[in-house]
């Protein structure tokens, strides 16, 4: 919940579920849809991308998210090359 006045605000519904994202959950931002997702919420779009007849916002979610991981992926990498070649 909105801890400034207690109410339900729409970064507190899970954009998948619907169901309140609770404060300690690792939920997960989708900028297509200017939303978070719970843990749940991301089960269920991974499951449903990879499926068989994936839903269109499950496949853009998770596409995002992919090049979000690999772009954070190879910065990592190009950051361990240049310190070890920069000693």
């Amino acid at each position: 919940m909105n801890e400034l006045n207690d109410i339900l605000g729409p970064e507190d519904i899970c954009f998948v579920t619907g169901n309140i994202i609770d404060k300690n959950e690792n939920c997960r931002w989708t900028d297509e849809f200017d939303a978070w997702i719970s843990e749940r919420g991301q089960e269920i779009v991974e499951a449903d991308a990879r499926g068989p007849a994936p839903d269109p916002e499950s496949l853009i979610i998770y596409g995002e998210w992919y090049a979000k991981d690999a772009a954070a992926d190879a910065n990592e990498a190009n950051d361990n090359w240049r310190a070890y070649y920069n000693m």
